[in-house]
């Protein structure tokens, strides 16, 4: 029996420094993908020099130039212009290791029972910042196969199940992979782990950069209707009180011992529960803990509940975001790149 074909896909932009790593990476799998698709939203620092040199070379490699597509519209021209019956998915940046492809896509070729499968993610990091900042931003699989979803950075899929979830939400910038791993999952799509399927990536390299990773993460939380606005009430609440009462310390002294308690307590709370799970997965944890992991945690504490009460905001006000996932999960919305 012939097996599936199995397509690669990925979605760049301005990648010059990493594209030739990751092309490499693609073609120096175990299992040779039978398509390699690319989707350029658009470079300007000679990605598509890369592209097209590699191109030129490699006759399963191809890619397109979509100037201003977002990622979830770049996956799904990328997936809707290959030929193959199983898709497996990471983005520009990210390294995979050699037997990565392989190791992804055999639990579907064993059992036809899965229709995904997540991998795992590896952090790269050059510094303690970026070391914690990517065991803090990197989120394990669920050992529960009923609560276990896929991630666009590492996952694979049947090309089926993307037809019949209508493809990755195009209106969303963040958490397009979330929505449609939902809506695969409400199919009835039951996704395997692939421990062995690695993807290496280096987390955001300073504080502002992951700010605003956090902020946009909680915006697509909020866009898709999964906010819960009494948790975030309580945390941006006590956000509110500790820097308020900081600032009115140079005023009065005695504003600064509010603050103080109030950050006390948020570590307990907060910062505690993290450091402990930490602690336990990680024995050998470099001793610099002590001042990154809080320093994160409040940041992406205070910016992941503000971007989600944004993100809710644009829900309920912005009748596109709350129609669009009406019509997402009730199967009456598909990309306009799924032909028919």
């Amino acid at each position: 029996m012939q097996r599936p074909t199995i397509a690669i896909i990925s979605t760049v932009l301005n990648e010059r420094e990493s594209i030739r790593q990751l092309l490499d990476a693609f073609l120096r799998q175990s299992l040779r993908a039978d398509e390699i698709v690319i989707v350029d939203g658009g470079s300007s620092d000679g990605t598509l020099d890369v592209l097209n040199a590699y191109a030129a070379e490699h006759r399963n490699v191809k890619f397109f130039v979509e100037p201003g597509v977002n990622i979830a519209q770049g996956r799904n021209i990328a997936i809707a212009r290959s030929h193959c019956d199983i898709v497996a998915v990471t983005d520009g940046g990210c390294r995979p290791v050699d037997g990565w492809l392989a190791a992804l896509v055999q639990p579907l070729l064993n059992d036809p029972n899965y229709g995904a499968v997540t991998g795992v993610r590896n952090v790269e990091s050059i510094n303690d910042f970026e070391f914690f900042a990517g065991k803090l931003s990197t989120s394990g699989n669920a050992a529960n196969e009923e609560e276990r979803v896929f991630h666009g950075r590492n996952s694979a899929f049947r090309k089926s199940v993307w037809l019949a979830a209508g493809g990755y939400p195009e209106w969303l910038y963040t958490a397009e992979d979330t929505l449609f791993a939902q809506r695969a999952k409400a199919l009835g799509c039951k996704v395997a782990v692939a421990p062995e399927a690695i993807i290496s990536w280096r987390p955001r390299p300073n504080l502002k950069k992951l700010a605003k990773q956090y902020y946009l993460y909680g915006k697509g939380t909020g866009r898709i209707g999964q906010t819960d606005l009494n948790i975030v009430f309580y945390h941006l609440r006590n956000h509110v009180i500790w820097m308020l009462a900081l600032l009115l310390g140079f005023g009065f002294f005695g504003f600064w011992l509010i603050a103080m308690a109030v950050l006390s307590f948020m570590f307990f709370t907060l910062v505690n529960p993290v450091i402990t799970t930490l602690k336990r997965n990680n024995p050998d944890l470099r001793p610099s803990y002590w001042f990154y992991v809080p320093v994160i945690v409040m940041v992406r504490s205070f910016c992941n509940n503000l971007g989600q009460l944004s993100g809710y905001w644009e829900y309920r006000g912005a009748g596109v975001f709350r129609d669009n996932l009406e019509r997402y999960r009730s199967g009456n919305w598909k990309s306009p790149f799924i032909a028919g």
